[in-house]
């Protein structure tokens, strides 16, 4: 389920917009469980990653997306937002709106002039692009405790039997792992956010997806055309997956001197 936003388009200046944006089903499943905001008016971005089956998972991202949103709004910081979309999703729950044991990942950004604030729980993924790529977020999955264990490869992970296994999540059986971590940090000049499901990064490396972003599409202009080409890629390399992709940055004419 998608949740509208401003979209793509210009931002004042010094101020960070959205790029590029789109969400797709994929190859394999029917229903898209994803759900994203792009609240420029709030300096708020959200991917969120519903699980739970069709409707459920739908009606779980849905549900954080819409907490989370109206948590900033009045006021609330990111942590403290995401903690209410996790109180709102076993709510819904106990109550007959959707599914018991719905849940969702989720990743969201906070930006004010070029500082941000990252906060997520489970597989949804941001990163720091501009000179490079940079992962800000660390999977909350089983592949991830193995990768820290030095027990499996970034490669093996992509291909393990367990790689669909999250550790924390908004919901889910009983909602008590789901604490957020979080980052914050400073855009520079040509530097920005990307934020996604796992639905991209399932199907394409950090390497991969660094190339689409090496032409600075802050810059040249070309957000919307990368973040297409981003789930381009996933769709050609099976789209098992919803898959869903945020691009942030400060538009090329508030970076130049």
């Amino acid at each position: 389920m998608l949740q509208d936003g401003q979209g793509a388009g210009k931002a004042e200046t010094g101020i960070a917009a959205t790029l590029g944006v789109h969400s797709d089903v994929g190859r394999v499943r029917r229903h898209n469980e994803d759900s994203f905001a792009a609240r420029e008016d709030l300096g708020l971005w959200v991917v969120a990653d519903g699980m739970g089956g069709a409707a459920a998972g739908e009606v779980a991202s849905a549900i954080v997306v819409d907490t989370i949103a109206k948590e900033i709004e009045g006021g609330a910081e990111l942590d403290a937002a995401i903690a209410a979309a996790n109180r709102s999703v076993l709510k819904a729950a106990a109550s007959g709106h959707g599914k018991p044991g719905m849940g969702s990942t989720v990743v969201a950004a906070q930006l004010q002039g070029s500082a941000y604030k990252v906060a997520w729980v489970g597989d949804a993924r941001a990163y720091l692009w501009g000179d490079g790529l940079r992962r800000l977020s660390h999977d909350h999955s089983r592949v991830q405790e193995l990768m820290d264990a030095g027990l499996i490869s970034d490669e093996d992970a992509r291909l393990h039997p367990q790689r669909s296994v999250i550790t924390r999540v908004l919901g889910g059986p009983d909602g008590t792992a789901a604490a957020s971590e979080q980052v914050s940090g400073s855009l520079a000049p040509g530097e920005g956010l990307l934020l996604c499901s796992d639905g991209l990064t399932s199907e394409v490396g950090d390497a991969e997806i660094a190339r689409v972003l090496s032409n600075n599409p802050a810059v040249n202009g070309q957000g919307q055309a990368a973040v297409d080409r981003l789930i381009s890629l996933a769709l050609d390399h099976g789209g098992s997956d919803n898959v869903t992709v945020i691009l942030i940055g400060i538009p090329a004419e508030t970076t130049k001197k």
